[in-house]
């Protein structure tokens, strides 16, 4: 076994890890007790490991311009968007960070830029992967169904994350409630506005710059089973809180009324097990099939030429 195919496999276990890490690092978020050490340090394990992914990921596809392209997208309309949104409503709705979310780069805590990068470049991997564009730029196909279904992944996750940071962890406050679990419809239309805004600048960089490669490990099959795994890291913690979860409260204000925490955890866990579930699944049937196989990186290599 030569060096450079020690390295290529190396990477590859990794890309499998990582994401393993970061569903371990969810887990013992759910486990651990409030204020304790557990659940103050785990979402640091799950941050370092989902960067780490990202990195070796979108190196070995995009190679590092790009990536960083990618990553500076994300950051300024992910700033801007809610820096405005706070500031009239649009297009999220009306809300304000607490506290517990500093520091902050004037009204958006620093540590919801790489949020929106860490799950906007599983999501986006996730919807080129489903759509069977693994290549490193877009067709004509892709450079406008891509974004879509990115987009629709990214608020599919949020459908789950929202209701729990924002309701009974009090991250952010919705000024006037909302239909879901207390959350605004109007953020998620505005989160698919928003995203979408992110991913379709990323498609048209790509779909635009003149120079283009294909890596070898895009065609190992652990390279893209690696990609639900990565987009359903958060799932673990969802999922486990009806069973182990526990809260300093017994009752969450939700709309002005008190709900009992094991219900909010229960409805969160349900939500995730017939959304998030099944689209991993289908990722990792997608990634399992025979898209690995000789024929399919060779029209892979055939779109690079284009």
């Amino acid at each position: 076994m030569n060096t450079k195919h020690e390295t290529e496999v190396l990477h590859a276990n990794w890309l499998i890890a990582l994401p393993l890490i970061a569903w371990a690092g969810n887990a013992l978020y759910a486990l651990g007790e409030p204020q304790g050490w557990v659940k103050d340090y785990s979402p640091a394990l799950v941050a370092s490991a989902l960067i780490a992914y990202v990195f070796l990921h979108g190196q070995a596809r995009y190679g590092g311009r790009a990536l960083g392209r990618f990553v500076l997208i994300v950051f300024a309309i992910a700033w801007i968007s809610e820096t405005i949104s706070m500031i009239t409503g649009f297009p999220f709705g009306n809300y304000h960070y607490t506290e517990i979310m500093a520091p902050y780069l004037w009204h958006v805590p620093v540590f919801v830029l790489p949020a929106y990068a860490l799950m906007g470049y599983a999501s986006w991997s996730f919807a080129c992967l489903v759509l069977d564009r693994r290549g490193a730029r877009p067709d004509r196909f892709a450079l406008l169904c891509v974004p879509l279904l990115a987009a629709s992944a990214m608020v599919i996750w949020d459908l789950s994350m929202d209701p729990l940071r924002a309701t009974l962890e009090g991250r952010w406050i919705w000024l006037d409630g909302g239909a879901h679990m207390g959350i605004p419809i109007s953020n998620y239309l505005g989160w698919f506005g928003v995203t979408w805004l992110m991913f379709q600048s990323f498609a048209a960089y790509l779909y635009l710059r003149p120079k283009h490669r294909f890596p070898k490990l895009v065609r190992s099959r652990m390279y893209w089973i690696s990609v639900p795994l990565a987009y359903s890291a958060f799932a673990g913690e969802y999922l486990l809180n009806p069973v182990v979860g526990s809260s300093q409260l017994e009752m969450t204000l939700i709309n002005q009324t008190l709900v009992p925490t094991n219900s909010l955890y229960a409805d969160v866990a349900a939500l995730c097990l017939f959304t998030m579930i099944p689209l991993a699944a289908l990722g990792l049937v997608m990634a399992l099939r025979s898209a690995a196989s000789k024929r399919m990186v060779t029209q892979i290599g055939q779109r690079e030429a284009r």
